[in-house]
């Protein structure tokens, strides 16, 4: 595995993405004061990135926050600097937008937030997502299920072979 890009977040995109998790994640994240947390992982998603899609991916935040500027109901703000509401309606523009481009890179950036908004443990815990209590369940039932056909299939497996000979060489 490749050594992980020494790329953190500068300071505008930092701020960039603060106002998108307000946006994308449920209002619980907030309330959670995960904010930070969500902001932080989306860095070390970008950071295990290849070079060529975090650079896309910082070239769309640059288009992002300075088309904002030009958007109709908040002339001259910069999208980090919008009202949660207005963040809000301006993210949908994008996401709605029969450009494509700009329809990508709000759903592929909506994507790497709520991933890392839902992969953080307050949040797993707080809808109840416990994996770990699940697959233990699932192993339960799978060796209750089938541990007869498995222990016959391991008998099957270790037994000498019935034909030594008779296809190949005997084995020793």
């Amino acid at each position: 595995m490749a050594d992980l890009a020494d790329y953190s977040h500068p300071k505008p995109v930092r701020q960039l993405l603060e106002s998108l998790a307000r946006v994308i994640c449920p209002s619980r994240a907030q309330e959670l004061e995960l904010i930070d947390d969500i902001v932080d992982h989306v860095e070390l998603s970008m950071r295990a990135s290849p070079a060529g899609v975090r650079a896309a991916l910082l070239t769309g935040f640059s288009g992002y926050e300075l088309a904002a500027m030009v958007y109709p109901s908040h002339f001259g703000k910069r999208a980090s600097k919008l009202s949660d509401d207005q963040a809000r309606e301006y993210f949908h523009s994008w996401f709605h937008s029969k450009l494509g481009p700009q329809h990508e890179f709000a759903k592929g950036v909506k994507g790497l937030v709520a991933l890392a908004c839902y992969e953080q443990p307050a949040m797993m815990a707080d809808i109840g997502y416990t994996p770990q209590e699940w697959i233990d369940k699932s192993i339960r039932y799978r060796l209750q299920t089938y541990d007869a056909a498995i222990a016959k299939r391991a008998v099957d497996i270790l037994a000498p072979d019935p034909l030594p000979g008779v296809i190949g060489p005997e084995r020793s």
